[in-house]
């Protein structure tokens, strides 16, 4: 009894050990790049990457910090049902659309910080964080603003001198300047710079600097980012231009290295080009074995390339030993034989550094143009077999063609409807009356809402076809048991 005791005891203790390993992720999410700017009025895409492998589906939380200065819902808003990126088996990226407000104010330009967060299925990188940069329209007669390159570097241990100017004249003025952490942590990293600089009528720049901390410890490059807001509330003097991304490098021994990517040709080459061949560049340091991940994504405009049918989507990870400095990776096209635009455009990014390794955020994505060869066609003649998304409903209430839930009825419009007569006859005649009401949807923010929820249902039954089935043959099942017991009675 007691041997059988001691067995069952270690059984359990292995099934709750067991419990406790976590099943393996499949990929690594994260932003394609980590800054965005889009003006007022206008749409911008935010790409979440999906690298390493792509063999379920996966989705992370995509949030909005506290202490920006551009607010969700008034200054701009994200097309992302219950906030949540989705992923489908087999895809590599999702596009989010970003719309900016054109609230007809002077305020100035507005930043606000996205994050992911609460991965499911997969795993986060270490680009997590990105800022979104709102440009205002309107102009005001006074701008105050950073200057020089939108990124900056600095050597650890080192000040980097921040120039802050005027542009235009009228009285005195005043701006807050700050930093927001990303990799590097304030007050281990970098001193706090939070101040205001005040302006007299005659002075046309301020200056001052960003002290960062020498550590002594081998951590790699880190950044955090100068953001800048109104001093006074006031419609005269506002902040102008973009947020500043620095990069505080490391100067330990033995650093990991940074990557850079590039394109070995031509950006823009025929659909029936050979291979396209990418080369990955460790620079600043190259030592211990380190990796980085590439993967490809869907242009975000109405001539997108699209895996499976322009390109051969493709993710892998770059294994660099001690002392690499240079690996090489191909993506193919597809020659698909048939008219379109004149250039259908995807990228190819490299993600997830490991090991205390970075990408450097100018050198970390390569925009491809694949030229059409088989004759343009930019109408929709075509329609409904060849007609883009631009003419259909779900892409004017979801705010892009690469929306997962577009992608959606997009294929359940090949797969099921365009393999039936009823269903073409249906293709036909919806391609033929869409159009002018997709266009009225597209414009007005309260006609898309309504219109999303009401494709909703057909949205959920498309996605979970096996859910919703089961739920109508219960209730088929207790409606029938109902009617059963009402005869018995």
């Amino acid at each position: 009894m007691l041997k059988q005791s001691r067995i069952a005891r270690c059984f359990a203790a292995l099934i709750a050990l067991l419990g406790c390993v976590p099943a393996l992720a499949d990929g690594v999410l994260q932003f394609g790049e980590i800054r965005l700017a889009v003006d007022e009025g206008d749409t911008g895409y935010v790409t979440v990457i999906r690298s390493g492998s792509a063999n379920e589906a996966v989705s992370a939380i995509l949030g909005v910090g506290v202490g920006g200065t551009a607010i969700l819902g008034t200054d701009f808003e994200i097309d992302l049902p219950l906030g949540v990126v989705q992923i489908e088996a087999g895809d590599l990226f999702a596009n989010v659309a970003v719309t900016a407000f054109d609230d007809g104010e002077r305020e100035g330009t507005e930043f606000a910080t996205l994050s992911l967060s609460s991965p499911s299925g997969a795993t986060l990188g270490e680009a997590t964080a990105l800022t979104l940069d709102v440009i205002d329209a309107q102009q005001a007669p006074v701008v105050l603003k950073y200057s020089g390159d939108e990124i900056r570097r600095v050597s650890e241990g080192n000040d980097l001198p921040v120039d802050v100017v005027r542009d235009g004249e009228g009285g005195e003025a005043s701006i807050v300047v700050s930093g927001q952490p990303g990799s590097a942590t304030l007050g281990v990293d970098y001193s706090d710079v939070t101040q205001t600089l005040e302006f007299s009528e005659t002075e046309g720049s301020k200056n001052f600097s960003l002290m960062t901390i020498e550590d002594n410890e081998l951590e790699g490059n880190e950044t955090l980012t100068l953001v800048i807001g109104e001093g006074e509330p006031t419609d005269r003097v506002v902040a102008g231009d973009r947020t500043r991304l620095v990069i505080i490098e490391d100067n330990e021994p033995a650093q990991p290295g940074e990557f850079t990517l590039e394109l070995l040709g031509d950006s823009n080459v025929p659909e029936s080009s050979d291979p396209l061949t990418f080369r990955v560049t460790r620079r600043d340091g190259s030592s211990g074995l380190v990796t980085v991940d590439y993967a490809t994504a869907d242009g975000t405009t109405s001539d997108a390339a699209i895996a499976g049918e322009h390109y051969v989507a493709i993710t892998d990870r770059l294994r660099f030993e001690d002392g690499d400095t240079v690996a090489e990776f191909q993506v193919e096209l597809i020659d698909d034989d048939d008219k379109g635009p004149a250039t259908r455009f995807f990228f190819v990014y490299i993600v997830n550094p490991t090991l205390l390794s970075s990408v450097d955020p100018e050198n970390s994505v390569v925009r491809i143009g694949r030229q059409e060869d088989d004759g343009v066609s930019d109408d929709d003649d075509d329609c409904p077999f060849l007609c883009n998304d631009l003419c259909f409903i779900a892409t004017a209430a979801f705010g892009s063609s690469m929306d997962p839930h577009v992608a959606s009825l997009r294929r359940f419009r090949d797969d099921i409807l365009l393999r039936t007569t009823p269903g073409r006859a249906f293709v036909a005649a919806y391609y033929r009356f869409s159009p002018p009401v997709a266009d009225v949807i597209a414009r007005d923010g309260s006609l898309r809402a309504l219109t999303r929820g009401a494709l909703w249902p057909l949205v959920f039954t498309v996605e979970n076809p096996v859910t919703v089935l089961t739920g109508l043959s219960l209730l088929l099942f207790g409606m029938n048991l109902r009617r059963r017991s009402s005869r018995r009675r």
